[in-house]
C-alpha cells in the first residue's frame, strides 16, 4: 500500500489572521522590544502563543520597529518640554515623600536637559 501524501507538504497550515490581531500582536512585539526581547525569544514567543510561522512573527517585528521609531519622531523642543515636565513631577513626588536625593537628581538633570550646567 503506498504511503499516504501528507497536505501541505508535511507543514502546518497557518490561518490568516485578522487586522485586529495582527494590530495586538504587532503592539505586544512593541513592548518586548521596549523591554529588550532579542529576535529569538520573540520568534518562539509568537510561534508559540500565537501559532503563526517565523516569517509572520519577522513582520510583526519590522511594523513593530516602524511603531517605536514614529514614537521617537518628534519636535526636539516638544521632546524637551515632555522630559522637564516629567522631572518637575517627579521632584515633586519626592519631596513629598522625604526621599530629596531624588528630588536633587531630578533638579540637576532639568538643567542639564534645559543647559543651564554642563
Amino acid at each position: 500500500m503506498p504511503a499516504k501524501k501528507k497536505p501541505y507538504g508535511g507543514k502546518k497550515p497557518y490561518k490568516k489572521s485578522t487586522a485586529a490581531e495582527v494590530h495586538i500582536r504587532v503592539n505586544r512585539v512593541a513592548r518586548m522590544l521596549s523591554n529588550g526581547a532579542v529576535r529569538s525569544e520573540i520568534l518562539q514567543y509568537g510561534t508559540k502563543e500565537w501559532g503563526v510561522s517565523d516569517r509572520s512573527v519577522d513582520d510583526y517585528i519590522q511594523k513593530a520597529r516602524e511603531l517605536l521609531k514614529e514614537d521617537w519622531e518628534i519636535d526636539r523642543r516638544t521632546f524637551t518640554a515632555e522630559l522637564l515636565s516629567q522631572l518637575a513631577s517627579l521632584q515633586k513626588d519626592s519631596r513629598k515623600t522625604g526621599q530629596g536625593h531624588i528630588a536633587l537628581g531630578c533638579i540637576n538633570s532639568a538643567a542639564k536637559i534645559a543647559q543651564i550646567m554642563n
